[in-house]
């Protein structure tokens, strides 16, 4: 959840910026135009938007055709560019493809979420499994330290 800025369109003036609040809720994004405080408030949103229609409106005008299943790795180098490595499936090599976005945290926010929603689509199990695995590091991170000398 913050604050942001939106682009308005506005025909006397290049760019106009009016104060948006964003929120992620689920698979939602929503848009207010104050940060919503009660439940009720969560229905008053000025726009809803799924995350998979959002990523799909990123990733529609990229002419590529790999399932999420041929994504092996993705990087970025933190300004504006995030690079997408898929494995063909006949010929098995790795291709790079490349985007730029001018405003690579939100996009990076997105896929993010995207990937946790897939990944926990795919394995209802991971995040109590996750929460376990921490459990147990911190349980044994903390142990160590006792007993070191």
């Amino acid at each position: 959840m913050g604050w942001c800025e939106a682009r308005e369109q506005d025909p006397l003036q290049d760019r106009v910026y009016s104060p948006t609040f964003l929120a992620l809720r689920g698979s939602c994004l929503y848009k207010f135009l104050a940060p919503p405080v009660t439940t009720w408030d969560w229905t008053r949103a000025e726009k809803t938007f799924s995350v998979y229609e959002i990523m799909c409106k990123i990733l529609k005008a990229v002419l590529w055709r790999y399932k999420f299943s041929h994504l092996k790795g993705s990087s970025d180098d933190g300004k504006s560019k995030i690079k997408f490595l898929f494995q063909n499936p006949d010929t098995k090599q790795i291709e790079a493809k490349e985007l730029e976005f001018s405003n690579l945290f939100a996009v990076l926010h997105c896929i993010h979420s995207f990937f946790a929603a897939k990944v926990a689509c795919l394995d209802p199990l991971f995040l109590g499994n996750q929460a376990t695995a921490s459990a147990a590091a911190s349980s044994a991170t903390t142990s160590k330290a006792k007993y070191t000398t």
